[in-house]
């Protein structure tokens, strides 16, 4: 009948009686059906009454079938009507209870494995347990129980059968030996023989073999020996031989009791020559200890680029343990200085089998800026499919700050010094034969270039003292209170400068008093060049953070004269000098050497309407 339709009308009561006794019929062969199925099965079936009290549950078997005697050792009429307190052990009645009760408790149908000690013995049985609901209350259970005791015995044979196989195939076409304990004979195969270079259908006495082990592992293998044949331990190591011929060699020799009833009757074993394996877990050791001790930073990547190993000195570069490192993708260091095309570039390069080398930028957990020299090449299977990628990475940044300075004091001493020394050589000889008001031009060209020179002799003492310092690397400052006093100082120093400085809420820069040092030089550096009656200058900090720059302070000085001259600007941005471009002083690389000797940079801006902006980018302190 579908859903909607109108049930026929019944016949009259004549023939509902029938239909019902049919229907008693049909009943009553079911039930005979069921009834030789509940004793035929080989399923062990049992049916649990739930009895409750107010402070008690408890359970009564109403009935079990022959299936379910065999397995316990229990008749019908014991096991009808009883608890399991009254027919089992206490520790089994405990045990099954627990079951029952976590049947009724969750309502739900529960499988579970479990060794019983019962009348008929210690069997493993497996049983499954299905509620009775009537009312929302657990009335019945109804179990089935199978017996898998053998199987379990099996599996265990089998399990063992297993590991001696795995054990004879990482032994096969090796030697193996015998030693009978009731007459002290040993017999060696010939693989045996082999291994150890004796010849052919030689047996040597216990003591005779051991002899052939190193005397390092001598007391070793007898000590192994000793114990099988008295503790019935088996052994399974790694030693050393001394062959016949004088051939010192590694073998993997296991070794095991041979037992008739209680009593250990002999031993038996085998060796395997594994001085080939041995040398290579040596040159592995070797190998991973010349890694661990690198200077240069190592980091190795799966197919996809996640991290499986770093070594030491990436940790001591990136600031990265290699707890932090491992499991996680190389952009943890990703500075945002280079663009998504650099690193398709990257990608596209070592995943054809190219060996990729650049210098790049990185950023160290601190926050702090690092330039590295890196190379990565990918790692090969036997296949010649890519499955790692190695990169060994040195960091390069004292070593460019180095060459900074050198270049630029080269420039110094070779144009700027050299420049004003012929100003002074020829204002001196022009005033042998000037007049008064002449004279008086070149001395005060004399004054200014010597000022000058003076001035450059300053600032280049200022940049050796930069490089001779070390900054702690726990060093903080809070810039806002150094804004606030140096507002202070520039009032007293620079009346005529309309100088303006804004001092954040408390912010924190990982840097030291060497900031200072840059925002007077900034200052002092626009106030001198200046073309206007009055500078205008502004002082500011501003905390920045991004997803691709980090967490940083930005320091900036602006000012409204000419601007920074055209040439040293891509200076600064090359981040070096050529014979073309060059800056005019030290002042612009004083500021920068400091930014970047806290891991930071330093970048020059248009200011609006006119005039220069300034900033040093520092890293935020850490909390």
């Amino acid at each position: 009948m579908t859903t909607g339709e109108k049930p026929a009308e019944q016949p009259d009561s004549a023939v509902s009686s029938d239909r019902w006794t049919r229907s008693d019929q049909e009943r009553s062969t079911t039930l005979e059906e069921y009834e030789t199925i509940f004793d035929t099965v080989e399923d062990a079936v049992l049916l649990l009454d739930v009895d409750r009290t107010a402070d008690d549950r408890t359970y009564r078997y109403r009935r079990v079938n022959p299936a379910y005697e065999t397995i316990t050792g229990l008749t019908d009429t014991e096991i009808r009507g009883r608890t399991p307190a009254e027919i089992f052990s206490t520790e089994t009645a405990a045990a099954v209870t627990e079951r029952y009760d976590a049947c009724v408790e969750q309502a739900a149908t529960i499988d579970d494995e479990t060794t019983l000690s019962l009348p008929a013995g210690e069997r493993t049985l497996e049983t499954k347990l299905t509620p009775t609901v009537e009312n929302g209350t657990v009335e019945q259970l109804v179990g089935i129980v199978r017996d898998v005791t053998a199987q379990t015995r099996t599996e265990r044979e089998l399990t063992r059968s297993r590991d001696l196989l795995e054990k004879a195939e990482q032994l096969a076409a090796v030697g193996g030996w015998e030693l009978d304990l009731r007459s002290n004979d040993l017999r060696w195969t010939d693989g045996t023989r082999e291994i150890f270079e004796v010849d052919a259908g030689y047996d040597p006495t216990l003591s005779e073999a051991l002899e052939f082990y190193h005397p390092a592992n001598r007391d070793r293998i007898r000590s192994f020996v000793e114990t099988c044949r008295d503790g019935g331990e088996p052994y399974d190591v790694v030693l050393r031989i001394i062959t016949a011929a004088g051939n010192e060699r590694w073998v993997h020799t296991v070794g095991e009791p041979v037992a008739d009833g209680d009593e250990v009757v002999a031993l038996r074993g085998a060796v395997r020559d594994v001085t080939a394996r041995r040398e290579r877990e040596q040159e592995l050791q070797l190998f991973q200890k010349a890694v661990e001790q690198a200077g240069h930073g190592i980091v190795i990547t799966d197919r996809e680029g996640t991290i499986e190993y770093v070594n030491p000195a990436y940790e001591r570069d990136s600031g990265y343990s290699h707890t932090e490192a491992v499991g996680r993708n190389p952009r943890l260091v990703k500075s945002g200085k280079h663009d998504a095309t650099f690193y398709e570039t990257l990608w596209e390069t070592i995943c054809s089998g190219e060996v990729w080398e650049h210098e790049l930028i990185n950023r160290r957990k601190s926050g702090e800026l690092y330039h590295v020299e890196q190379t990565i090449a990918p790692i090969t299977d036997d296949n010649d499919a890519i499955t790692h990628f190695v990169a060994i990475e040195s960091d390069v940044t004292e070593q460019r700050l180095r060459e900074q300075r050198l270049n630029v004091l080269n420039r110094i001493l070779r144009h700027n010094i050299r420049n004003g020394v012929n100003v002074i050589q020829g204002n001196a000889t022009r005033l042998r034969n000037l007049t008064d008001d002449e004279r008086d031009e070149a001395l005060t060209a004399i004054e200014e270039q010597a000022a000058e020179l003076c001035k450059i002799s300053d600032n280049a003492a200022a940049v050796r003292d930069l490089f001779q310092r070390d900054r702690h690397p726990d060093a903080t400052c809070d810039v806002g209170a150094m804004l606030l006093g140096l507002a202070t100082d520039f009032d007293d120093d620079y009346p005529d400068t309309d100088i303006t400085v804004t001092a954040p809420d408390p912010v924190t820069a990982q840097a030291d008093d060497r900031l200072e040092t840059a925002i007077r030089t900034a200052v002092d550096n626009a106030i001198t060049h200046t073309d206007r009656a009055v500078p205008e200058i502004t002082v500011s900090a501003t905390p920045v953070d991004g997803p691709d720059t980090g967490d940083w302070v930005d320091v900036s000085i602006a000012d409204n004269g000419p601007g920074i001259p055209p040439q040293e600007r891509p200076m600064v941005e090359r981040e070096a000098e050529t014979q073309l471009v060059h800056g005019t002083g030290l002042e612009l690389w004083h500021i920068y050497w400091i930014a970047k000797s806290f891991g930071g940079e330093m970048r020059i801006t248009d200011n609006d309407p006119r005039g220069s902006v300034v900033t040093l980018r520092v890293p935020a302190g850490t909390t």
